[in-house]
């Protein structure tokens, strides 16, 4: 009887213990599937990129520094010109252009594009370097900023300027200023030369004076005459402080320079003369030009 009522006794507990189980897992089910929740964005997981501990990394290259501006002197800006990256537009180029940049390991070359409408003698002066710079001067193929033939090169050095004289016919031209060795500034004139050209006129039984200045800043002066007949000419240059050259060329009446007529130079202590017989009839072109230092001087130009 004793065991008979252990027996029923443990019946009991052990449904009492299946009865619990049963109510357990009603309450709380069991996943059967763990699904994971959903990711929120970077943004909204993180405030601030400061405060990511897993920062994502980025791919894409990192871009080099822009060119340095090209700065144009305050006290002459007769050119109109646009920067677009390393690149100067100038456009049709009827003037006198300066120009003043820096050149560096991260902004090694600039160029300079222009446009001429006729044939015209084109100069280009490289100076103010404190390290080796070179200057290209190249046709712009088909005008798409592509350089295409090289009509000139040189070098500027800290205590040599560079110079690249051409006359090039009507289209697009590049200008290429390139560091060579170290980080330096340097000053860049384009000028086409037959558009400073100054017209006095009919020389012939005539003296003309014309007084001027050259210097780094304006480095030629352009005088145009012309003669109906053939005829002797003299031309005087003198009232300089410093050595000037001065040239006598041929020209077409456009004012493009031809054959060079003769050579002189003036310094402070020397007139410059030169004097031709039975010039012939047509249009020349007297250039002044810089030498060593800034200096006025007197041009006289006669045709007695």
């Amino acid at each position: 009887m004793g065991q008979l009522v252990i027996g029923l006794f443990g019946v009991v507990i052990l449904a009492i213990i299946a009865l619990v189980i049963v109510g357990s897992s009603l309450r709380f089910p069991l996943p059967t599937q763990t699904t994971p929740p959903p990711t929120k964005s970077n943004a909204e997981s993180y405030p601030s990129p400061a405060l990511n501990p897993f920062p994502i990394k980025e791919t894409s290259s990192i871009a080099s520094p822009p060119p340095s501006p090209v700065e144009i002197p305050a006290d002459q800006n007769p050119c109109k010109a646009e920067q677009n990256g390393n690149t100067v537009n100038l456009g049709f180029l009827e003037d006198f252009c300066p120009f003043v940049g820096n050149l560096s390991s991260n902004n090694r070359e600039i160029r300079y594009r222009f446009t001429i409408a006729n044939p015209s003698n084109i100069s280009l002066f490289l100076d103010d370097v404190n390290s080796t710079v070179e200057m290209y001067l190249y046709s712009d193929k088909d005008g798409t900023g592509i350089m295409g033939a090289n009509y000139g090169y040189t070098s500027a050095y800290k205590s040599q300027s560079a110079k690249i004289k051409k006359q090039l016919e009507e289209g697009s031209y590049i200008v290429v200023v390139k560091l060579k060795t170290r980080e330096t500034k340097y000053s860049l004139q384009i000028v086409n030369d037959t558009s400073q050209v100054e017209n006095v006129g009919f020389l012939e039984q005539k003296t003309i004076p014309k007084n001027g200045i050259v210097s780094l800043k304006k480095r030629e002066k352009f005088y145009g005459f012309q003669l109906d007949n053939p005829s002797s000419i003299s031309l005087s240059l003198d009232g300089v402080t410093s050595e000037v050259e001065m040239y006598l060329y041929s020209s077409e009446k456009g004012g493009v320079i031809g054959t060079n007529y003769g050579y002189t130079s003036a310094s402070n202590s020397t007139p410059g003369l030169i004097k031709k017989q039975e010039l012939g009839a047509g249009y020349y072109i007297v250039v002044v030009r810089f030498q060593a230092r800034e200096t006025h001087y007197t041009l006289t130009m006669s045709a007695p």
